[in-house]
């Protein structure tokens, strides 16, 4: 099958796109990229001109329009793309192209999202409340498809590996490789319950946390800004527990979308032991106590991370089924069959048999309740 791919790319930062793209190669399909940020206007100048602006984004319409045209996909798989016009896609339609959107990201440009659904054949969405608030306005082409993983990627350490960057030599991490890793960029609500593992053997890495180079408890942690995929992916396979605390945890469904993050599928493909937030999607895809542990506060977080350091059996066993698991159900090919599937609207919005087992998570407010602590306040 001819596919055109269109996402945002970064030859310097391997992501979603990239790895979608792989694995509908693997799966023999012809794919073409297409760049939907490839503005010919710096955002500077568009933001203080609107007219440059529209100019600009009707140019990257029709390029992606005059791309069909001339390639004949059987069908257009866009990642996002909100600067691709409705009328962009009912025109793509028109020439006999089936077009698929997966909205992965939550809650970025979500009103947006809401409304060019309909242009689109299918409309997949990253997080299950997306998906349910897309059906409550009628859309019946939305559908639940959470991230996966890319085993060619996200794996663990194999001999050969190469380690020589700086990211390893104590001038710049302080040690070669700490016991409990957290990698993302710096939000309030991580950086509060970051404070709950002070004292522990912990490294933090990711853009924004020079925001918190004045606090005392999560400042020693702090190792470095923004890595390669390449470099955490090292990281992760090399810790002992990875930390993963989502953007707007604990707090109303509508801020996080309850969605299971990319790293719940890295950091497992990576065959480390995780330790994460309780969002619903998360719990609704692995089994607590299973394939990995979760915490619904401060003081459950560092109870998780020292009882993991403390059991090597639990550690180990639970990391493997984790891995297992993974692979098992939530790869980028088992996702890229979903997205070509011409059926998938036609079944359940939660994800279809053999994709991955989609289980109920706890009402909210039926487990323990969501805190910070007395530990973790500003002060």
């Amino acid at each position: 099958m001819r596919v055109i791919l269109s996402g945002a790319l970064n030859p310097l930062f391997e992501a979603l796109p990239e790895y979608l793209a792989s694995a509908l190669r693997g799966l023999g399909h012809t794919v073409i990229l297409f760049d939907h940020r490839a503005f010919l206007l710096p955002g500077r100048l568009r933001a203080r001109i609107p007219l440059l602006d529209r100019l600009d984004r009707d140019r990257l319409n029709a390029r992606l329009l005059g791309l069909v045209r001339r390639q004949r996909p059987e069908i257009v798989i866009v990642n996002q793309g909100m600067v691709l016009q409705g009328r962009t896609i009912e025109a793509i339609r028109n020439e006999g192209t089936r077009c698929v959107n997966w909205f992965s990201d939550f809650p970025a440009e979500f009103q947006k999202g809401l409304a060019v659904s309909p242009c689109y054949d299918a409309f997949f969405l990253g997080s299950s409340y997306a998906a349910r608030r897309h059906r409550e306005a009628g859309h019946r082409n939305a559908v639940w498809l959470p991230f996966g993983c890319d085993p060619r990627s996200h794996r663990p350490e194999e001999p050969g590996d190469r380690a020589d960057s700086d990211l390893w030599s104590r001038r710049s991490t302080g040690a070669v490789s700490p016991e409990v890793v957290f990698v993302g960029s710096h939000y309030p609500e991580r950086q509060i319950l970051l404070r709950f593992l002070r004292g522990l053997p912990v490294g933090v890495w990711g853009p924004g946390w020079e925001r918190a180079a004045d606090d005392p408890h999560v400042a020693p942690m702090i190792r470095g800004g923004v890595l390669r995929p390449s470099m955490w992916r090292l990281l992760y396979a090399r810790c002992r527990v990875a930390v993963n605390i989502h953007y707007g945890s604990f707090g109303p469904e509508y801020a996080s979308g309850d969605l299971a993050n990319t790293r719940v599928f890295e950091i497992l493909a990576c065959g480390a032991y995780q330790v994460v937030d309780r969002q619903g999607d998360v719990l609704r895809l692995f089994t607590e106590g299973q394939h990995l542990a979760a915490f619904s506060s401060g003081e459950e977080l560092r109870a998780q991370v020292e009882k993991a350091l403390r059991d090597d059996h639990l550690r180990e066993s639970v990391a493997r089924r984790g891995r297992a698991e993974v692979l098992a159900r939530h790869t980028y090919e088992h996702r890229a069959r979903r997205l070509l599937d011409p059926q998938a609207t036609a079944k359940d919005a939660g994800l279809a048999a053999g994709d991955a087992v989609a289980r109920p998570a706890p009402e909210r407010g039926s487990g323990p309740e969501p805190r910070f602590g007395a530990g973790g306040g500003t002060r």
